[in-house]
């Protein structure tokens, strides 16, 4: 997400390809300023992602939380947000 330039807050997964599943989060987020990039990359991994990906936006901290619609499906969720990170491409809207 960094090289797509879309800046986040806070992360968390406990995700590790070793981990047994029991033995990591349940629940894996991502955080990012509501911005016009970041806008255009939710949407993106909410046609991606459908049913799997939870969305909800915080007006008072004019910020996305992103997160996996499923526990314990983190690592699902992470190689799921970083195919959508790769395959993201920000236009501007003119």
């Amino acid at each position: 997400m960094n090289r797509k330039h879309v800046a986040t807050e806070f992360s968390c997964a406990g995700v590790s390809i070793w981990d047994e599943p029991e033995d990591h989060s349940l629940y894996a987020y991502i955080t990012m300023k509501a911005d016009e990039r970041s806008g255009a990359f939710m949407q993106w991994a909410m046609r991606y992602m459908r049913h799997r990906l939870l969305v909800v936006y915080e007006p008072e901290r004019n910020r996305y939380d992103l997160s996996s619609f499923f526990l314990g499906h983190n690592r699902s969720f992470c190689q799921l947000m970083e195919y959508c990170a790769s395959t993201f491409e920000f236009e501007p809207i003119k």
